[in-house]
């Protein structure tokens, strides 16, 4: 939802820089404003993706840690079925 809306304020603040330079006002001061809020909002995009990229390594770290545990329970369970019924292969 936070990218959404990121994407969305700073697509309306490149129009709204666009129009400004497109009116014809040759001012310094309307020129770097227009650039100061491009670059602000190039800032808060690259922040925004730089903070999802890292939630999805995070979530990709805890999927691998949980099948882990899931295998890890699934050996101990089969060595205690086979010492329960003396199986010769204990190795599972």
């Amino acid at each position: 939802m936070n990218i959404k809306r990121v994407l969305l304020q700073s697509a309306l603040v490149m129009v709204v820089a666009g129009s400004l330079a497109a009116c014809g006002d040759d001012s310094d001061s309307a020129n770097r404003a227009a650039d100061d809020a491009m670059t602000n909002t190039g800032s808060s995009v690259e922040q925004v993706m730089d903070q999802a990229g890292d939630t999805m390594d995070d979530v990709g770290d805890a999927v691998s840690d949980k099948a882990t545990d899931i295998g890890n329970a699934i050996e101990d369970t089969c060595k205690q079925a086979k010492a329960g019924v003396n199986a010769e292969d204990t190795d599972c």
